[in-house]
């Protein structure tokens, strides 16, 4: 389940060089300017609410190192604790 999603502009993703954007149905030409979300399995998305719009799915190594790198994307430190296993914040509670 995804939990984290962050805004970008289009144009900023279209930089990697292996951007290949997925047709829509009924979906215009999308400018550079256009918002999109990067979530938190590096897909990127139209909507920050709907699974529908599906712009980009390829998650490589490749990818992931540029969202980090060239666009500084990463799950804010205190969002951490929604991705720890259930045995983790039991750990975490105790101390």
């Amino acid at each position: 389940m995804r939990k984290y999603c962050k805004a970008y502009k289009l144009g900023a993703l279209r930089q990697f060089s292996s951007w290949a954007e997925k047709p829509g149905e009924d979906r215009q030409e999308l400018s550079d300017d256009e918002i999109c979300y990067l979530w938190d399995d590096y897909t990127v998305i139209k909507s920050p609410i709907q699974d529908e719009g599906i712009l980009f799915d390829e998650v490589t190594s490749e990818w992931k190192d540029f969202c980090q790198r060239s666009l500084g994307f990463e799950i804010p430190e205190d969002l951490l604790y929604a991705y720890k296993q259930p045995s983790e914040q039991e750990d975490i509670e105790s101390v």
